[in-house]
């Protein structure tokens, strides 16, 4: 199953949601983070300020889309607006960024921490009140496959 993309990220490649999601030249998302030009800590989402040893000399650097699942769970008693069961868990990205996501792919098995994931933007839910899709980043489980 291929994502729900909002048409709109499509549309331009250098498109930035919120400020921590772009489009790259290739079409593919990318997360933007923060790089402390004091002590290269990396860190996501962005701020204006290393958070480890609180300089405000960072840049916008742009994250890898590939990772690693560090930890998960499936989730069976679900959020409100969210149908289970999900599965979320933690990632861990090259440069030493850890953030949690949900995972789409785990369905049809393959869910163990190690597996390698790749960055998506994909349909989260809907919100309450415009009944407009909510989309946002999430990992799929075997970076490498071709069939997002």
């Amino acid at each position: 199953m291929g994502s729900r993309v909002h048409p709109e990220y499509g549309e331009s490649a250098s498109l930035v949601v919120d400020g921590t999601i772009r489009i790259a030249e290739d079409g593919a998302p990318v997360l933007v983070g923060t790089e402390c030009t004091n002590c290269h800590y990396v860190g996501f989402p962005p701020t204006s300020f290393c958070r480890r040893c609180l300089s405000e000399n960072v840049t916008s650097v742009d994250l890898s889309r590939e990772g690693e699942l560090r930890t998960y769970t499936i989730v069976r008693t679900g959020q409100e607006g969210f149908e289970a069961p999900y599965a979320c868990g933690y990632v861990s990205l090259p440069e030493g960024v850890r953030l949690y996501s949900l995972l789409t792919g785990w369905e049809s098995g393959g869910l163990e921490v190690g597996t390698s994931v790749r960055l998506i933007l994909d349909k989260i839910t809907v919100d309450s009140e415009s009944n407009e899709p909510l989309f946002g980043h999430c990992f799929r489980l075997g970076a490498g496959d071709a069939d997002d």
